[in-house]
């Protein structure tokens, strides 16, 4: 039995998706294909366009085999914290063999070259970044350019990405091998198509515009399949501007700067706005800068909504970011992975929501509970959009195909 773990948000499912899915069965020789994916808040710090449960299903109609959920204080992280959970989750699950993602370079040789130099920054290194700074770029793009500039890879996001996970499975000393596989999309930030191929953030624009033609041409069967199985509205950021607001309202500027990775001056930036109501994404653009970037700022807004603070983030990382492994889907040809993973797994699964209070530790349920709160949170803005009742995280099961 050979397994292949792959760490997404599926934001949404496309082809893009689909074509990594069958390149890393068919290029590993797997029999399985685990997905550990964002739950209902994405790596960016916004709410994912479409519930996870209707991600999930269009995956497995896809040819995945199990999918799991990144904890939402994992899936709100950075880089490197994204891509810890997701390696960790994976190494804990005793199931995975392969690790494969998506990259620009599609060199796995050019991306561990980059990821020790990261590991072993030198002054001339230290010097560029600054240099670059100097410049008037963003810490992000500085960074990017003076190791691409000192022969590095360019600082494109699923190539930092690729990196981490480098850096990742070594750190947890994982037997898991990497593959990566070279995106087929125009770019990350692309509003163009290639073919069948477009970036997420092209398809997001286009789900927003509601334009089918384009939508059509680069998602798959499953998507659409899964949108009349399990029927959920698209969303925004916007949609959730009066939560934003009602926390940056009613919390104290003291406890606005212990929200995750919060800097405290960014928390005085949004405590000055507020009594100055507007849309989400108004309201993050006047707050970015050349310092905090829109991804930066938009985190720091939705773990203050979610209430997740830097404590829970260190109790997070003492439980090496996977305290436990929740499972939301899986093929019923896929119960001989469920089984291994139910033998070697080194941290609790779970199925039934009810279950964790008899799994998990003090500490691993009170995060548990909050990353459920978090999706009813999702779940409540979706209701009352659309006026229909869903399924609460209480209530809901596995997907099983």
């Amino acid at each position: 039995m050979k397994s292949t773990g792959i760490i997404a948000e599926f934001n949404p499912f496309h082809n893009g998706h689909l074509y990594h899915m069958e390149q890393s069965r068919e290029r590993t020789g797997s029999d399985y294909l685990i997905i550990i994916i964002s739950g209902d808040f994405t790596q960016r710090g916004l709410p994912a366009v479409y519930r996870k449960y209707m991600r999930v299903r269009s995956a497995l109609l896809s040819g995945a085999d199990l999918v799991l959920e990144m904890p939402v204080f994992g899936s709100v992280a950075p880089a490197a914290d994204f891509a810890d959970c997701g390696v960790s989750m994976l190494t804990a699950s005793g199931a995975a063999d392969v690790l494969s993602f998506g990259s620009e370079c599609g060199s796995l040789q050019a991306l561990e070259h980059q990821a020790a130099l990261l590991s072993s920054e030198t002054e001339s290194q230290s010097q560029a970044v600054k240099a670059a700074l100097r410049s008037g770029m963003s810490w992000p793009k500085a960074r990017a350019m003076a190791y691409e500039s000192l022969g590095g890879i360019s600082g494109l996001p699923n190539d930092i990405l690729g990196i981490e996970y480098l850096r990742a499975l070594k750190k947890y000393s994982s037997s898991m091998t990497a593959l990566t596989v070279s995106r087929t999309d125009p770019g990350y930030h692309s509003a163009q198509r290639n073919g069948s191929f477009a970036s997420a953030y092209a398809i997001r624009r286009a789900i927003a515009a509601d334009d089918q033609e384009f939508l059509q041409a680069v998602l798959p069967p499953s998507h659409f399949t899964s949108l009349k199985e399990d029927p959920c509205p698209a969303v925004s950021a916007d949609d959730f501007s009066l939560l934003y607001h009602h926390r940056l309202l009613t919390i104290t500027k003291e406890d606005l700067a212990q929200t995750a990775s919060m800097p405290a001056d960014l928390a005085n930036k949004l405590d000055g706005e507020r009594l100055t109501f507007g849309r989400t994404t108004e309201l993050i653009g006047r707050v970015k800068d050349r310092q905090y970037t829109y991804t930066r700022v938009s985190r720091c807004l939705t773990n203050a909504m979610l209430g997740i603070t830097k404590e829970d983030q260190e109790f997070f990382k003492e439980l090496n970011s996977a305290p436990w492994l929740r499972i939301l889907g899986f093929r019923k040809s896929a119960s001989p992975l469920l089984s291994k993973m139910k033998k070697q797994s080194s941290v609790p699964i779970i199925t039934k929501t009810a279950d964790a209070r008899n799994l998990l530790s003090k500490t691993s349920l009170r995060l548990f509970e909050k990353h459920l709160q978090a999706s009813e949170v999702y779940r409540l803005i979706c209701e009352a959009k659309t006026g229909q009742s869903m399924k609460n995280e209480y209530t809901r099961s596995p997907i099983i195909l």
